[in-house]
């Protein structure tokens, strides 16, 4: 199959996939799964320093990039809730009118076998079978129709 679609098209693995920027480059993950600091996202990496801790200043801006993100995390977490419960309300009206035009089909189906059986039972009456019947509805019709289009 692959020689088929030749050899040199390029398939990016999932993980790549997750991990893109729209524009399709790699962005910076790391081994742990985590976005390293980068200018193309508006962070400045944070450092360390010689004794492996943080300044101040570095732990309140990393805590306010992080609840940015919380933020955005959390309108998006409330666009998909309503997104579902839009769709459940949708499911629900649908069910419902499913089930009324069930409802009214099984109606419709009890009335015209009620009618044909009527109607059976006064071609028998008449002593007309119930083709001579059909052929004589089927030429009022077909008169109505004629008229009509003249």
């Amino acid at each position: 199959m692959s020689s088929r679609y030749g050899s040199n098209l390029h398939q990016r693995d999932a993980r790549s996939q997750l991990f893109s920027d729209h524009s399709g480059s790699s962005s910076n993950v790391g081994s742990s799964g985590l976005r390293a600091a980068s200018p193309a996202y508006g962070y400045r990496p944070a450092t360390p320093n010689a004794r492996g801790q943080y300044s101040a200043s570095v732990l309140e801006e990393l805590e306010s990039q992080n609840d940015a993100q919380v933020e955005g995390l959390s309108a998006k977490v409330k666009m998909l809730k309503d997104i579902t419960e839009a769709i459940g309300a949708e499911v629900r009206e649908s069910s419902t009118l499913i089930q009324n035009m069930n409802d009214t089909f099984d109606n419709t189906r009890v009335r015209l076998r009620g009618t044909m059986n009527r109607m059976l039972i006064m071609a028998d009456r008449t002593g007309v079978g119930w083709k001579a019947w059909l052929f004589f509805i089927l030429a009022v019709i077909l008169i109505f129709w004629w008229v009509k289009g003249r």
